[in-house]
């Protein structure tokens, strides 16, 4: 699969960089009307998806190629992550009320973590350097939450206006991740990235705008640096280089209708594998029409950057 001789449509308002697709293929797909909104890969590569449309996460084995139903959820699920002992966190909600809710699911078996009373639209998270926390993002409120891993409790971590996004019906904050020292968030109904640095007492800095006119949804970390962004309404994945050049590397021939987020491949032979998940266009059709909900497997010619960072 590398569809050289057609680029995707442009999008309004965002900047896809030269059109530079890669090799890849769909290893995975779900009918019409399913909504897979993220992943996450354990330590031994599984890749687990959230299907926000059926308050269910499946499993997908690289080696066998097979899907499997690994929990099912009282209510939607949105951003997963693993914690260094390999419980799966997920966040969720369904969107537009409250409250949002954080699970930690271990052998199969979810636990409802705690719940966030006032939040209405639960999405992206990621590990936090400290080894015990989870960031997340909660869209609408413009705020990013801190969930205690050891006990039962959160508390906000960073909340300013510019999170929040135009309408409710768009996400603000949305995708979450660290790198070199710094807490990276898209704010997709800005077309904005911006980055807030970690401060030796683990807690947030000021806010400085990374990238714009950039419809970004959940995204990924290579080891180079680079930023693997899924854009969602773009129906596009898109490599953002450290020194801010950008290039569309799928598009909508290649599977990338409704791209939501990506993740990096953890055994030996799919390291240089980059993950995709995608809605099909359940909300954003492409041309009109709505595919089935894929999982994408790019080669992107790099090694992801690790999300746990080494503990002493």
């Amino acid at each position: 699969m590398n569809s050289t001789t057609n680029p995707p449509d442009a999008f309004p308002g965002h900047d896809g960089g030269h059109w530079a697709p890669v090799a890849g293929e769909v290893v995975a797909s779900w009918a019409q009307g399913h909504f897979a909104e993220n992943l996450a890969v354990d330590a031994a590569g599984a890749v687990y998806v959230s299907l926000h449309s059926h308050n269910r996460i499946d499993r997908f084995d690289p080696k066998t190629r097979q899907v499997e139903e690994f929990a099912r959820l009282t209510a939607p699920a949105a951003g997963l992550a693993f914690d260094a002992a390999e419980s799966l966190w997920v966040t969720g909600g369904a969107v537009g009320q409250a409250p949002g809710y954080i699970w930690r699911i271990r052998s199969g078996r979810p636990e409802l973590w705690v719940e966030i009373p006032d939040a209405v639209f639960m999405n992206g998270c990621t590990p936090h350097l400290d080894g015990r926390t989870l960031l997340v993002c909660e869209s609408v409120t413009g705020r990013i939450l801190a969930i205690d891993q050891k006990e039962k409790r959160w508390n906000v971590w960073l909340q300013d206006d510019r999170l929040r996004p135009k309408s409710p019906q768009m996400p603000g904050a949305n995708g979450i991740k660290l790198h070199d020292g710094w807490a990276w968030i898209s704010i997709t109904s800005h077309d904005r990235v911006v980055r807030s640095k970690i401060a030796a007492d683990g807690s947030a800095g000021p806010m400085e705008v990374v990238a714009e006119k950039l419809r970004a949804d959940d995204f990924a970390f290579g080891e180079s640096g680079a930023a693997y962004i899924a854009t969602h309404p773009a129906q596009t994945v898109l490599r953002l280089h450290p020194d801010g050049a950008r290039e569309t590397i799928a598009g909508p021939q290649d599977g990338a209708v409704g791209s939501t987020a990506c993740a990096f491949g953890r055994r030996a032979e799919d390291r240089q594998s980059l993950y995709v998940t995608t809605t099909g266009g359940l909300r954003y059709p492409y041309r009109g029409e709505i595919q089935d909900a894929k999982l994408l497997r790019l080669n992107v010619g790099e090694r992801g950057q690790p999300l746990l960072r080494e503990q002493p």
